[in-house]
């Protein structure tokens, strides 16, 4: 039996090379036809072995050669548009592309042949016109600059390529105005760029589903820190029956997103096949779409590629540019793996399996800064804040040691939250103050709006009223400025508590009214009690009717009821049952304290209020 073909693969540049016009002359005249076929053979033979290519065949006045690396086939472009420079006669025009390629009975064959024949077929006369993947690797090199065409949609690919045309003194360099037909502007308009990323469809065994979802989770994260950029939480997307199913047009609407995003993931043995589309629900189209089939090694790495692709898109670029997660596999799937076994947890006992995979996570890496964070939030879950303290602690100087300003405004955050859950407000708000200054080193004004609306949580329930106002009114209007419902919702809830502690009750019912009218899509049972509680306490107090039942309807709606909802509760409807609940709450909330900052806490506001009136009753 016959030996079967060798196949390879291997990462190569593709380098597409032809003569403009030449059908045209050989009908004019073959034999000048045939002399500038022959003038540019004999100089590109040459350059192809002087810079390590190989010529794989002709096609008429076409060639195709391969190169280890794309400085070796850009260098061999340039020399020869630079050797046939003074031929009048003899136009030509390259294309080249670096990607994985496959090699079989001395052809080559792939993704990335396609895309350098038609980067060739779009080249000026004597241009080069080169993949993103080739540019990115030019960079680094002197003597190289481009120009950007954008990006392309490429005939017969299937996706859109970045484009960039080569700049050199011997070089045709185009007019990016003359590419604009095939040039996809994926966001032109002043609006801030709003995207939902829907988890992933898992192609693969059943048992693999966490890949996709914790890239997409990732995806979120990343896309969220970038900036000037809104991004519908995981939480709110999952909320939607069937979100999966529905036409992205609906979903975005539901989502109040102009974007959406869609991927799938199949794990096949050591290798991998990922795909994404971009899809512009106001143009009705597919502004951008990559996909990659790679060993199983490069999946932390096509992530940020996937996060990186996606904010070009959406013409975003981030202030500081994101670290990558981490370079080990087997690191990146523990924690993945960790990551939706929390998310999904249903009990004590997933989030043990999680904590476990995350452990084996940072055995491997012990840099993976997104692992020990989560790790962190496993003890936080459970009620040992000592533990997550030191776990928060600990991230924030490994983060600070290398240089990760996300993982430092990260970790601020959870040991903000940490002295919260204490009583200890003032170092919470420094920690919040920290977190504030680093979002705006990032430009990223979504965790700006967050920050300063826990600041104003802080200040509020300090007794410090004018303060807390203010920062839940910058919050607003940054949660405004970018088009964050979540946000507006609940920065405009805080006001009107704010007045309602003021006994400024007609101020009050304003804000709380307001916050339910943005609320009126976004389905926060938590909030929407909340806001009704309180809102119905300013109508007492104003004299006015209200709805109990609505009120009653929103309780058993709500899985868990927070302390200060409780107590509004027993305001607004006189059941001691909200008070004893509340009671309880605060008791085992300040027992978790040593006994200067349980002092200093019961000494609140809220809490001195909480105790007076269960001292009232229970006398």
């Amino acid at each position: 039996m016959p030996n079967s073909p060798k196949v390879e693969r291997k990462l190569a540049a593709i380098m597409f090379t032809d003569i403009v016009g030449y059908t045209e002359q050989m009908s004019k005249d073959q034999d000048v036809a045939f002399i500038l076929l022959e003038e540019k053979q004999s100089k590109l033979k040459p350059l192809i072995e002087e810079h390590n290519g190989k010529l794989v065949k002709e096609m008429g006045d076409g060639t195709l050669s391969y190169y280890p690396t794309a400085v070796d086939a850009s260098k061999c472009s340039v020399e020869l548009q630079k050797l046939i420079k003074d031929n009048d006669k003899l136009n030509v025009r390259v294309g080249i592309h670096l990607g994985d390629t496959t090699f079989k009975d001395g052809d080559v064959f792939g993704d990335g042949v396609n895309i350098a024949s038609r980067l060739e077929g779009m080249s000026p006369s004597g241009g080069v016109l080169v993949s993103k993947n080739v540019y990115d690797e030019l960079l680094s090199r002197e003597g190289f600059e481009g120009v950007s065409l954008g990006l392309q949609s490429l005939k017969g690919v299937g996706r859109l390529v970045e484009v960039y045309a080569l700049k050199d003194k011997h070089l045709t360099i185009p007019n990016p105005d003359d590419y604009k037909e095939n040039k996809v502007e994926a966001h032109s308009d002043n609006e801030v760029p709003s995207i939902a990323i829907i988890p992933f469809e898992n192609k693969g065994a059943e048992e693999d589903v966490f890949y996709s979802y914790g890239i997409s989770a990732d995806l979120i994260s990343d896309c969220s820190s970038a900036g000037l950029i809104r991004v519908a939480s995981l939480k709110n997307i999952e909320k939607i029956n069937d979100y999966d199913k529905m036409q992205a047009e609906d979903l975005a609407s539901k989502l109040d997103v102009r974007y959406t995003a869609e991927g799938t993931l199949w794990k096949m043995g050591e290798m991998f096949q990922l795909s994404i589309e971009l899809y512009d629900t106001k143009e009705k189209k597919v502004v951008w779409s990559d996909r990659w089939q790679e060993k199983w090694d490069n999946l932390p790495s096509i992530k940020s590629n996937l996060s990186n692709g996606l904010l070009k898109a959406l013409d975003t670029k981030p202030k500081i540019a994101q670290k990558e997660d981490t370079t080990n596999p087997k690191a990146y799937a523990f924690y993945l793996e960790a990551k939706h076994k929390f998310e999904k947890r249903d009990g004590i006992d997933d989030t043990k399996i999680a904590r476990g995979l995350i452990k084996k996570a940072i055995q491997l890496d012990d840099n993976l800064i997104s692992a020990k964070l989560l790790l962190g939030k496993t003890f936080t879950e459970m009620g040992d804040y000592d533990k997550s303290m030191a776990i928060f602690t600990s991230s924030l100087k490994q983060a600070e040691d290398l240089g990760d300003k996300h993982g430092m405004g990260d970790s601020f955050n959870m040991i903000g939250a940490i002295y919260w859950y204490k009583g200890d407000f003032d170092k919470a708000l420094e920690c919040s103050k920290r977190s504030i200054a680093i979002a705006n080193e990032l430009n990223d004004q979504y965790r700006q709006g967050v920050s300063l609306c826990n600041n104003g949580v802080i200040f509020h329930n300090k007794g410090k009223y004018e303060q807390g106002l203010e920062s839940y009114q910058m919050s607003l209007e940054i949660h405004e400025k970018i088009g964050d419902k979540d946000g507006i919702a609940v920065a405009l809830c805080n006001i009107g508590i704010v007045h309602t502690l003021k006994c400024d009750f007609n101020e009050a019912q304003k804000y709380l009214q307001r916050s339910l009218e943005v609320q009126n899509r976004l389905g926060i049972k938590w909030l929407e009690l909340e806001t009704y509680t309180h809102l119905y306490n300013c109508y007492k107090n104003l004299g006015k009717d209200f709805d109990l039942n609505k009120i009653r309807k929103l309780i058993k709606k709500t899985n868990h009821i927070e302390f200060t909802i409780n107590f509004q509760l027993y305001k607004l409807l006189d059941d001691v049952t909200y008070l004893n609940a509340v009671y309880d709450q605060l008791q085992k909330k300040s027992d978790a304290m040593d006994n200067e900052m349980k002092e200093i806490y019961l000494n609140y506001p809220l809490p001195r209020e909480i105790l007076e009136s269960w001292k009232k009753v229970n006398t």
